[in-house]
């Protein structure tokens, strides 16, 4: 029996991974749900699935992934193959608003959601931050300082939910980027933002690594994958006047060479041990 790797983009990162516990001596299915029909015969021969499916996947025109990826997990869930990270985790991974509903409802302090689904203007505070609810990278992601910036921006947005949300200023216009696999932390970096306040990799943001990690931001982090269920994942901090804030979760962090070449280490291996473990089972 095999271990599968359900994926959606061409990733140095899902390669790497693939490779990594294949060359264990692990049989593995490499199934790119983008690109192909949904086959009964790599089901019957998978004990455990690994998801690597995006939730930035429609701006990366893989609309097939972003409609039909729940039906996809609700059919894996309902023959009882185990994932990892969970069932659960890739709801939350697909959801922005659940994530901070289910974290503000364990008093961690996530920025406040105004409104997604329900657009209401007069019940927005400024500055505020403008997202996808399911997205990723960035993209169509903004900082609205007033009404009329809100209302232009708008505009612009595809036919998706968005989320709008307080906006959280960094007390040193960084954010922490903090990776968790297996309940420990694994990695931790400083991150750089733009003048527009939004700090992202792919934006050019300059990282800078953390070589002690504060015990209170170690602890809290760990929590929120506790409390998500995910068993290996990337956190965004930033720390506010009014202490660290939850900013967003990644249940698929995605990794490219350069980043592992910085970080002196490489995530993906770890990753892969635990997935290893989790088929053993």
């Amino acid at each position: 029996m095999a271990i599968t790797i359900i994926f959606e983009s061409d990733e140095w990162s899902n390669r790497y991974l693939r490779d990594y516990i294949a060359g264990k001596g692990y049989e593995i299915n490499f199934i790119n749900f983008e690109a192909e029909d949904f086959d009964d015969d790599w089901l019957e021969n998978t004990d455990l699935v690994v998801n690597r499916i995006f939730p930035s996947s429609y701006f990366r025109d893989h609309k097939k992934t972003y409609f039909q990826g729940y039906e996809l997990m609700d059919n894996l869930k309902a023959r009882g193959i185990p994932m990892i990270n969970s069932y659960q985790a890739f709801l939350y991974d697909f959801d922005k608003a659940l994530v901070c509903n289910a974290l503000a409802g364990q008093d961690i302090k996530v920025p406040q959601v105004y409104c997604s689904k329900d657009f209401i203007i007069d019940g927005i505070k400024f500055p505020c931050i403008i997202k996808p609810n399911r997205g990723g990278r960035s993209t169509y992601t903004y900082v609205a300082n007033n009404k009329k910036e809100l209302e232009n921006i708008t505009k612009t947005l595809p036919e998706v939910e968005f989320i709008f949300q307080e906006y959280i200023k960094s007390i040193d216009n960084y954010t922490l980027r903090i990776e968790v696999i297996d309940g420990k932390v694994f990695s931790a970096v400083k991150r750089s933002m733009d003048e527009s306040g939004i700090s992202s990799y792919h934006r050019g943001a300059e990282y800078e690594h953390i070589n002690i990690l504060d015990d209170c931001i170690s602890g809290l982090v760990i929590k929120v994958l506790e409390v998500l269920d995910i068993k290996m994942g990337g956190i965004d901090v930033i720390e506010s006047e009014n202490g660290p804030y939850i900013i967003d979760v990644n249940a698929t962090s995605n990794y490219s060479k350069k980043f592992v070449d910085f970080l002196g280490k490489n995530p993906l291996d770890k990753m892969g041990d635990l997935i290893i473990d989790e088929y053993k089972k």
